[in-house]
Order: C-alpha cells, then sequence, then structure tokens
C-alpha cells in the first residue's frame, strides 16, 4: 500500500485539525471522479482516431499489423496507429482502477 503525504500551511491546519479521516477517503474519491471523467474523454478520442484507421484500412489494427503495406505512408500510419491502441489500452486500465476507487 502506498502512503500519501500531505502538506499544508499552518493556517490552515487549525482548521482541519479535527477532521476525520473519511473526509480524506471522501476527497480522493473525488479527485478519482474528475480523473475518471478526463480519461474518458481522452479515451474517447484516442478510439475516434483509430477508428479512422480501421475505416482507411478496412481492418483491425491487429490485421493492419500482420500485413503493413510497404509504404512510407503506410509505416507511419502503423506507428502512429500502434502509439494510438497502447495508449488507449494504457488508459483503459487506469480507467479500470479509478472504477474501483470510486465505486462504479
Amino acid at each position: 500500500m502506498t502512503e500519501v503525504t500531505i502538506k499544508i500551511p499552518e493556517d490552515i491546519k487549525d482548521i482541519i485539525d479535527g477532521i476525520t479521516e473519511p473526509l480524506y477517503v471522501e476527497a480522493l474519491r473525488e479527485v478519482a471522479r474528475k480523473r475518471f471523467a478526463y480519461n474518458k474523454k481522452k479515451l474517447k478520442d484516442y478510439r475516434k482516431k483509430i477508428a479512422i484507421f480501421e475505416a482507411k484500412y478496412g481492418k483491425s489494427y491487429e490485421d493492419f499489423s500482420q500485413s503493413v503495406p510497404d509504404t512510407v505512408k503506410g509505416h507511419d500510419d502503423w506507428i502512429e496507429w500502434t502509439y494510438l491502441v497502447k495508449v488507449a489500452n494504457v488508459l483503459s486500465a487506469k480507467m479500470e482502477k479509478l472504477r474501483l476507487l470510486i465505486g462504479k
């Protein structure tokens, strides 16, 4: 488990001195909800770009990777498509963890 330390100004310390742990948990959940919404939008953008490549070549990334056209454009598209797929997969995995934290 990871321990998180929060540094706060002395002026604020007096205000929050009696606050219990559940408030911190709720604050963490709120951050997770905002991050989830942000990631959801980004993932939608990546999936749109992936769909453009699928429409352009009429096949999935996996199928395209097996028969990349031997052209500069084909290789450039494959590199960009690979990046988009990898980033989308990483983002999806992060969203699953956030989903657990926020209870979705």
